[in-house]
């Protein structure tokens, strides 16, 4: 059903349209035309103080861009791509984003937007990831979503895939945040992700008008939407400058609860995370870590393993470990138990860390 804004819907949408006005400037502006009868007449009426806030230039296209004719050929793009837009006035609008110093004008979104009143939880990481926090990051993604969780993360490889695919593994829907506008998704190979996402009543969202390509500084200033939306957020992975850091910034500076995965000294890819450990955020090894922080019960039933399975997991408790050394550790044959860890990695429950090396995403359960 096509969702039908009112007064003060149109005029933050119409504002929006303008991406070269500075959101400074988009604030000057609604200050004057906000409530106003007549958006044409408040430009007017207020031409000279317009005028020297935003240049005359800017000020000659807002008045010239006043008109039914304008309203029309915004709303029909936006309708014709099957965009809604949230906008500040909205009631589907997060509250905790509204909050926010810079909160986004308008949040153009498909999908659905139902997802946005749930328990969200973001998970967030480097976009190059070691195999076995890829991992780590879906099985956690997937544990957290069948225990309730609305997950939230972005649309890059890496992490922010391995979250979605995880997701929608249990047939619950993420909330994917992209950096541009719908008709220039980044990566382009992941514009099919984002339809399905749609098509798996999850939602994607961006604060970018549809025709805008996404820039590089776009994606840190993208995550205070991650980080704003949810109660907390994981950090699985990241190096010391990794774009994953701006999301656990913005996560302590709103005071939302803040984890992250350990790694031994020296990994690099692991030293954003060790950090943000020293500076408070929780220590997290799998989703029990989130779960029991937050007083749930896990409801998901515990996996039915085969002895092979649990005799190879209680091998790759210990370390990280290469196919040869856990066939000697079990008397048995590489070509034996080969089919057995395909299985395995199928089921999540192990991930190559290396050629023919094999770590482990879950405990085993006694």
């Amino acid at each position: 059903m096509l969702k039908v804004y009112n007064n003060a819907e149109l005029c933050l949408i119409w504002l929006d349209s303008f991406n070269r006005l500075e959101y400074k400037h988009k604030l000057q502006v609604l200050k004057i035309i906000k409530g106003a009868k007549s958006i044409s007449e408040a430009l007017k009426e207020n031409r000279d103080k317009l005028i020297l806030e935003l240049g005359a230039e800017r000020y000659s296209i807002l008045t010239c861009s006043a008109t039914p004719v304008y309203f029309k050929f915004v709303m029909d793009g936006l309708k014709s791509r099957g965009i809604t837009a949230v906008t500040l006035e909205s009631e589907e609008y997060p509250k905790d984003l509204a909050g926010l110093e810079i909160p986004p004008l308008v949040l153009y979104a498909k999908g659905n937007l139902s997802l946005l009143k749930g328990k969200l939880f973001s998970i967030v990481g480097s976009r190059k990831s070691l195999p076995f926090s890829i991992g780590l990051a879906g099985q956690i993604a997937k544990n957290l979503s069948k225990n309730g969780f609305t997950i939230v993360t972005g649309i890059a490889e890496g992490i922010d895939k391995a979250v979605i695919d995880g997701v929608l593994e249990t047939n619950k829907a993420p909330v994917s945040v992209i950096a541009g506008g719908f008709d220039n998704v980044y990566p382009a190979v992941h514009k099919n992700l984002v339809d399905e996402i749609i098509k798996k009543s999850g939602l994607v969202l961006t604060e970018h008008t549809p025709e805008v390509i996404s820039k590089p500084y776009f994606f840190p200033i993208r995550n205070r939407i991650i980080a704003g939306l949810s109660r907390g957020t994981l950090v699985v992975i990241a190096g010391k400058k990794s774009g994953a850091i701006y999301t656990a910034e913005y996560c302590m500076e709103y005071g939302k609860d803040l984890f992250a995965v350990p790694f031994n000294p020296g990994v690099l890819s692991g030293v954003g995370c060790n950090d943000l450990i020293k500076r408070g955020a929780i220590l997290t090894e799998s989703h029990k870590d989130i779960l029991e922080f937050y007083g749930i019960e896990e409801s998901s039933p515990v996996l039915s393993l085969s002895e092979e399975e649990r005799a190879i997991l209680a091998v790759l408790a210990e370390s990280e470990t290469h196919v040869e050394k856990i066939a000697q550790k079990l008397c048995k044959k590489v070509v034996d138990i080969t089919p057995v860890l395909s299985i395995m990695e199928i089921k999540g429950l192990i991930v190559k860390t290396g050629v023919n090396v094999y770590g482990v995403t879950v405990n085993l359960e006694e």
